[in-house]
């Protein structure tokens, strides 16, 4: 049996890097929509993935761009995922193209080429992309196996738990309950190992097992939000997880 680590304190340096990026929002991420067409092309035209990379409803052009790029918003995104029908293989491809152009930033040509990967058998990938989002939102607690199953069957090629968690944290997202699916990228790992030094997720499993640790990484995040807030600190999970992705394993901030 998985143990969670529940008496794992908010780490001594937290507080203070939550302090540091008060003023720090998330900014709207860039993409050009020529990349994601050209790379996209093997995909069946009457899906038309690329769709919502140019709907007003959900980007928006960046000013003063000569390539016409253009810029999402975790909002929009999960707007996007929101109204999609899972039964509808076009609708599930376009939300999550639109996620991952959100999901490029900083990582873009890898992010291009993941997707292209991912997208080359649009029934298996309508498939497992669906699949996992009536998981995500059907789970009620944390620790009712859900997260893990979800982590476990996940198999859409080329897209690891980096991008996958972007689409968990967008498309598994169910409003008003305690808790939600997070991002656990490269840039939140550097800030938990080097500049919180917990030792990596596995010791917050107490196992070597990727879908443990994810939920146990998701568990924990959500419960050192509870404790900033009782401490005056103004920090839901997701802020946190913003924070630490921002501050991507720089130096430890002074207390």
């Amino acid at each position: 049996m998985v143990r969670t680590i529940h008496g794992t304190a908010v780490p001594a340096a937290l507080p203070a890097l939550i302090d540091k990026y008060r003023d720090a929002q998330p900014p709207p991420v860039r993409f050009r929509p020529p990349n994601w067409t050209a790379v996209l092309y093997r995909v069946p035209p009457e899906l038309n993935v690329t769709a919502l990379l140019r709907s007003r409803e959900h980007t928006a052009p960046l000013a003063g761009s000569k390539a016409k790029d253009r810029v999402v918003t975790l909002a929009a995104v999960r707007s996007a995922c929101h109204a999609m029908d899972l039964g509808n293989q076009r609708e599930v491809l376009q939300a999550f193209v639109l996620t991952m152009a959100w999901a490029s930033a900083g990582a873009g040509n890898a992010t291009l080429r993941a997707t292209a990967r991912g997208l080359r058998d649009p029934d298996r990938a309508h498939r497992i992309l669906a699949d996992s989002v009536r998981r995500l939102r059907s789970a009620e607690t944390l620790h009712d196996g859900a997260l893990e199953a979800n982590h476990r069957a996940w198999s859409l090629r080329g897209v690891g738990q980096s991008p996958a968690s972007r689409w968990w944290a967008a498309a598994g997202d169910v409003v008003g309950r305690a808790w939600q699916p997070l991002v656990l990228d490269e840039q939140v790992y550097a800030t938990l190992n080097r500049t919180l030094q917990i030792g990596g997720t596995a010791r917050l499993a107490s196992s070597r097992s990727r879908a443990a640790r994810y939920r146990a990484y998701v568990d924990t995040v959500h419960r050192w939000a509870v404790e900033l807030r009782l401490d005056g600190h103004d920090a839901d999970a997701e802020r946190v997880v913003f924070v630490l992705g921002q501050h991507a394993g720089g130096a430890t901030p002074s207390h």
